[in-house]
């Protein structure tokens, strides 16, 4: 099944805890601390591959958990770093994260988008591994038994768009014959039926321009009146209209006013984005095989070219006007690359904003316990085996250190407080 927009979880691997060991050999005295690093957990890496048209896998298998590190162990010896994820996409994939840590709803944060194949993107990045105690070793303090624990991974929900990458979109009404003609145009076999709406998902094909040269032309769902809105397909064929280069109107030469048909699709497509409108668009009246099309063809042709189009008759069934409608694709997408050449699309701004909490903290009061909120101080306490007496020191030790002992302090900490630092819940105690 065509699947064009998807929701993932992800998480990545947290990183391996570093080990607190010794050397301990025949004939070695004081051998020292020996403990070594843990691994780093697994990535989750989205791939742009070529041969995926459709979200549909992603769909069926919507969580993925990467692997931790392995833990230290003693001789130094480093944890095993974890395997990647690895999820392909169709090019054209946007990826947005969501903003809670659950698929709600919303837009999400804009986190990139595969366009050609081979693109990648890390949306779940696997954690260092903790260092083991041989590198806290010191002159004074020569057998540590403080080792780190690893990071933890990092998860959260994605939202995955397909917006299809094609040179031509077939656009119109509902039943107007857009997969009738790109059958005739290509060598897709799409299916089609004599009821609206038979197309519900957007077809691709290859069309011949001449010898040389080839484009892709995709079929897309009919518009109905309030499709800028969501009504009918709505936004699912609107946003693959987005990626062409290309738009040919294909309107419904059987209609009792094709015209006003037409003019109903070009008000929704200027409704979502009035650029769709600009891009070079040739026009197709289609089904002139019908006596009665054929035969009102002039009237319609002469109120298609009051509104600024020069329509051709075309019949996918007997051939008519194909060839001319292949011309007319090709001279349109010479002029979409003159146009895009004098008008390149604005270069994306992201703007990096400073965050205090990056390397600084703050203490907050929250229900009946107090609230240590840092990027530094969180991931130092993840880090911290509270079960190991030396560990422990070393992390009040740091918190004296950043001046969070001092604040805690004056904001009424005392015996019993409870101090929440990321997931991490400690009781304030007497000997802080």
């Amino acid at each position: 099944m065509f699947a064009d927009h998807v929701r993932i979880f992800v998480e990545s691997g947290a990183g391996g805890d570093g080990a607190s060991s010794f050397r301990r050999e025949a004939h070695v005295p004081r051998g020292g601390p020996d403990g070594g690093d843990g691994g780093k957990g697994g990535d989750v890496i989205l791939v742009a591959d070529a041969g995926q048209t459709t979200l549909g896998d992603l769909r069926q298998h919507p969580h993925h958990r990467a692997r931790p590190g392995g833990r230290g162990s003693g001789r130094r010896s480093h944890g095993r770093n974890a395997p990647d994820i690895v999820l392909s996409v169709p090019p054209g994939t946007v990826v947005r994260r969501l903003p809670a840590a659950d698929a709600g709803e919303g837009p999400g944060e804009w986190l990139g988008e595969l366009l050609a194949p081979g693109e990648r993107l890390v949306v779940a990045a696997g954690r260092r591994g903790g260092r083991g105690n041989v590198h806290f070793a010191t002159p004074t303090h020569r057998a540590p038994t403080h080792a780190e624990k690893g990071e933890p991974g990092e998860s959260h929900w994605l939202d995955l768009e397909l917006k299809l990458i094609a040179d031509i979109g077939l656009v119109g009404a509902p039943n107007a014959g857009k997969s009738t003609l790109l059958a005739a145009l290509t060598a897709a076999t799409p299916k089609v039926g004599a009821y609206a709406f038979t197309t519900i998902s957007p077809n691709l094909g290859v069309i011949a321009l001449d010898d040389e040269r080839a484009a892709v032309i995709a079929d897309l769902p009919g518009l109905i009146e309030g499709a800028s809105e969501g009504r009918g397909l709505g936004h699912g064929f609107l946003r693959h209209a987005e990626r062409t280069r290309v738009l040919v109107a294909v309107v419904n030469g059987s209609e009792a006013d094709p015209a006003s048909e037409w003019r109903q699709v070009a008000e929704e497509l200027g409704e979502h984005d009035p650029a769709l409108l600009e891009r070079p668009m040739p026009m197709v009246v289609t089904k002139q095989d019908i006596p009665a099309a054929a035969e009102a063809w002039p009237s319609v042709r002469a109120a298609l070219r009051a509104d600024g189009y020069e329509p051709i008759a075309v019949s996918a069934h007997d051939g008519t006007g194909l060839d001319e409608l292949r011309r007319a694709i090709d001279a349109a997408l010479g002029d979409a690359v003159t146009q895009a050449s004098e008008n390149p699309p604005p270069v994306e701004m992201r703007v990096h904003r400073f965050d205090p909490l990056e390397s600084g903290w703050q203490v907050i009061a929250e229900d009946e316990a107090l609230r240590v909120l840092g990027r530094r101080v969180e991931r130092t306490a993840a880090r911290t085996d509270f079960e190991n007496d030396e560990s422990r020191e070393r992390f009040q030790r740091t918190l004296e250190r950043m001046g969070i002992d001092a604040e805690l302090r004056r904001q009424g900490a005392r015996a019993g407080t409870l101090v929440r630092i990321g997931p991490t819940e400690l009781e304030w105690g007497d000997d802080w």
